[in-house]
């Protein structure tokens, strides 16, 4: 027995030697082709009415004259029903075939992936032309619109699918008397390919309406909208609302995220106040020895220029040199080289993760040894983001961290998994009752968003310890220091008696400054603050600073814009990963009702 995945490969095929896609010469396809044939007539009858629950009933006749080649080809044709209409089954039924004359033809009923198929004809072959009579009987064929205004017949007539030519096509619809009263006057017929808002002519005469149509070409077909008062018709119970499908799974999903939504606010909340110490700033002009960038960028919030603060920071305090890379000659010239950064004293990195970053970085400690910054590489990347994680571990092993949970955050997260819990039985029953409503949808994503926040909110967070936070708050005071005007920044360096000072006893200003730049790069302010630096620079004539000599070769004057260049230099090797790319590369319409379905040769 042929199966209905056969007929929708046939016109499939049909498509694609319409198309032109076949392989093999034209005539020998299209003899192959059991859908190279035409139809010189297809005509349809409805007659609707309402059953004895007040549910709108349809006997449809559909009369398809074929014309077959005069060789063996087709045995019959196959007409395919969809079986869903806007949520409900039409329920396709009470099947026959017969000829013009009124004789039985053999057929086949068929039903797979929502359709329902008739599939006229036996084994033997038909030649020429042949006249189908195919009724049936549908169910709720009559839609209640959405804005409540009128009932509507909106129904595709021919199915848009199919590969042969439509020489004529007529229709009539007719309404039981009982209906007849309840017309309100509105009728359109379109028709042409599936979504054409082209209208075709359609006559009303009492309780039936005729259209008719010269000439439909391949996948064009023709949909009727006619319409009835308000409440003609009883919808079928999945068109009609229920609040337990329809209302419910939205409530529980907006409680859902409700109480998810203030576990995470507490969550937050809780976070925020574990950063606050005294919750006062002060303008801080250094910073401890055991605050190096890996370990203050994590304590801050900051996770931008981490590893080159760090590198810069090693420079100023005289463990290494940062210099100028030698130029280079390719095809376009010669080029400004990758920067070179060089041991001088690895004693002076004094903290356990300062050292560490020397042995992350060079491949030997002993002074003299040189390393030249790659412009591609993977593994010094990588490196380097070990770096920045192990300053973060370290953080939290050195007391400014730990980990805990907002008590009543996390009893709203608990009673929200369970809402989430509630609301997937509500979505399983919603998809199986009600398949085509729009609230699974809203509530599937109120779930997810639900879901995220309520683990969020039971969750261990990484919160500041008292000690953490104070060191936060230093932190925050060297950023007020480096933000404020010169003339507030000497007047705290004046007034703390710490500051670091040179042999005439006054403070070392440049000193200060220069071991402040790594801050002023986790901050974002190394141009500003270079900016201060270059205006120092230029009050010592002749100072050229050690830890960076390329800066007097590009001007004093410059030294904010060759900071952040010298910055930007690092965080591209710091960040570098290889990529491969990838591409991906009347307000009706016909087509736009119930019906259709799909048709061809067998």
């Amino acid at each position: 027995m042929r199966t209905l995945t056969r007929a929708l490969a046939v016109c499939a095929a049909a498509v694609l030697l319409a198309l032109g896609l076949g392989t093999g010469s034209g005539a020998e396809a299209a003899r192959a082709d059991v859908s190279d044939f035409s139809y010189d007539r297809w005509s349809v009858r409805y007659l609707i009415e309402a059953d004895e629950s007040g549910r709108a009933v349809a006997h449809v006749t559909e009369t398809l004259t074929a014309r077959f080649p005069d060789f063996d080809q087709n045995r019959g044709l196959v007409r395919g029903l969809p079986i869903d209409y806007e949520g409900s089954s039409t329920d396709p039924r009470d099947f026959s075939v017969r000829d013009e004359s009124g004789a039985p033809v053999p057929f086949e009923v068929e039903r797979e992936d929502g359709f329902v198929a008739v599939l006229t004809g036996d084994d033997g072959y038909v030649r020429g032309v042949h006249t189908y009579v195919i009724e049936y009987t549908l169910s709720d064929v009559i839609l209640a619109r959405d804005d409540g205004t009128a009932d509507e017949f909106y129904w595709d007539l021919t199915d848009f699918e199919h590969a042969q030519p439509i020489d004529a096509f007529s229709a009539e619809i007719v309404f039981s008397p009982e209906l007849a009263e309840r017309l309100n006057g509105d009728a359109r017929c379109y028709s042409g390919p599936a979504e054409s808002t082209g209208e075709c002519g359609i006559a009303r005469d009492g309780g039936a309406f005729r259209a008719s149509v010269r000439g439909l070409a391949p996948s064009e077909g023709v949909t009727v909208a006619i319409g009835l008062q308000p409440g003609s018709v009883v919808q079928p119970p999945k068109r009609l609302p229920n609040p337990a499908l329809d209302v419910l799974p939205l409530v529980v999903g907006g409680a859902a995220l409700a109480t998810s939504g203030i576990g995470a606010v507490l969550t937050a909340r809780m976070i925020g106040r574990r950063r606050v110490a005294r919750g006062i700033v002060v303008a801080q002009y250094d910073v401890p020895a055991e605050l190096p960038p890996l370990i203050a960028a994590p304590v801050v919030g900051v996770s931008r220029s981490v590893v080159p603060a760090e590198i810069v920071h090693l420079a100023v305090s005289g463990a290494i040199r940062i210099e100028e890379g030698e130029q280079k000659r390719g095809l376009f010239g010669t080029r400004e080289g990758r920067p070179v950064l060089r041991v001088v004293d690895p004693s002076l990195a004094r903290d356990d993760l300062d050292a560490r970053a020397m042995r992350a970085i060079f491949p030997s400690t002993e002074p003299g040894t040189a390393f030249e910054l790659p412009e591609e590489s993977e593994s010094f990347a990588q490196s380097m983001s070990g770096l920045a994680a192990a300053g973060a571990e370290e953080a939290a092993a050195r007391g400014y961290f730990t980990r805990e949970r907002s008590g009543a955050a996390r009893v709203l997260g608990l009673v929200s998994l369970g809402i989430v819990a509630v609301l997937a039985v509500l979505l399983v029953l919603t998809f199986l009752l009600r398949p085509f409503s729009a609230s699974p949808v809203i509530c599937i994503i109120a779930g997810v968003i639900a879901l995220v926040l309520a683990v969020a909110s039971i969750s261990k967070h990484r919160v500041h310890t008292p000690l953490g936070a104070e060191r936060r708050e230093y932190l925050e005071g060297v950023k007020l220091f480096i933000g404020v005007a010169e003339e507030e920044r000497l007047g705290v360096l004046q007034s703390y008696s710490g500051a670091e000072r040179g042999q005439d006893g006054t403070v070392d200003v440049i000193r200060l400054y220069e071991k402040l730049l790594p801050y002023a790069m986790l901050f974002g302010l190394e141009k500003e603050w270079g900016r201060v630096l270059a205006v120092k620079y230029r009050e010592q004539p002749g100072y050229a600073p050690l830890w960076y000599p390329g800066v007097a070769a590009h001007g004093i004057g410059d030294l904010g814009s060759t900071i952040s260049s010298f910055t930007s230099s690092l965080q591209s090797s710091v960040s570098y990963s290889s990529s491969s790319s990838g591409g991906s590369g009347g307000g009706g319409f016909s087509g736009g009702g119930g019906g259709g379905g799909f048709s061809g040769g067998r």
